[in-house]
């Protein structure tokens, strides 16, 4: 946590003279690269390569950003530092890391202006943020109960397995039913487990030791 905590520290400082002089110098980015490794070299390279856009809707005035991956397009709300790639559900909701490097591309973008302004009518928003979506058609909404039903699945193989990757860990649980999942429907419903039973690091899956104890 004490590594999350300072490469926060440093981000927000270096960004903050980044965004003040709208110049990226030399030593900014030879720090950078020390603190968030291939994750700023990821974000200053699609940063570069105008790989961030900015949709502008109007009449309304609605903003969505956008940062074209490796796999394909995603959303980036940086109000809140939210993004809806795999990173950001794997090891930025854990902790393990501050921001994914998409959110790291859309601040660079912006403090810079190197981003590609889309302007688009209204009527155009609802289609769009269907594509820009991450939730896949067949990870149809389960009810509570059953999204308990996953997360007590996955406590029992994890009691047995010890660790999984996420990959692994749904296979497991489709064996027994829940074959409509996916790795990032599988995810979200883990980490949003009020009993804090599960935690990922480095992309690995396990149970927390005071779940385990209590059995």
């Amino acid at each position: 946590m004490e590594s999350t905590i300072s490469e926060e520290a440093i981000f927000n400082q270096l960004y903050d003279e980044i965004r003040r002089t709208k110049c990226m110098t030399d030593g900014h980015i030879e720090r950078l690269t020390e603190v968030l490794g291939s994750r700023f070299q990821n974000a200053h390279k699609a940063t570069e390569e105008r790989h961030v856009r900015k949709y502008l809707f109007h009449p309304s005035g609605r903003v969505v950003w956008i940062v074209a991956g490796k796999e394909g397009e995603y959303q980036v709300l940086p109000i809140v530092n939210y993004c809806s790639c795999d990173d950001f559900y794997f090891r930025v909701i854990s902790h393990e890391t501050f921001l994914c490097y998409h959110l790291i591309a859309q601040k660079l973008a912006e403090a810079l202006d190197k981003y590609v302004l889309v302007e688009k009518p209204d009527e155009e928003y609802e289609s769009l943020m269907k594509k820009w979506r991450r939730v896949k058609a067949e990870e149809r909404r389960l009810s509570i109960g059953e999204v308990e039903n996953v997360r007590r699945v996955a406590e029992a193989i994890l009691s047995e397995a010890g660790e999984l990757s996420i990959s692994q860990l749904l296979e497991e649980v489709k064996k027994v039913g829940f074959n409509l999942l996916t790795t990032h429907h599988l995810a979200n419903i883990l980490v949003a487990d009020k009993g804090k039973r599960f935690k990922c690091k480095k992309g690995v899956w396990t149970l927390v030791k005071s779940s385990i104890a209590t059995e």
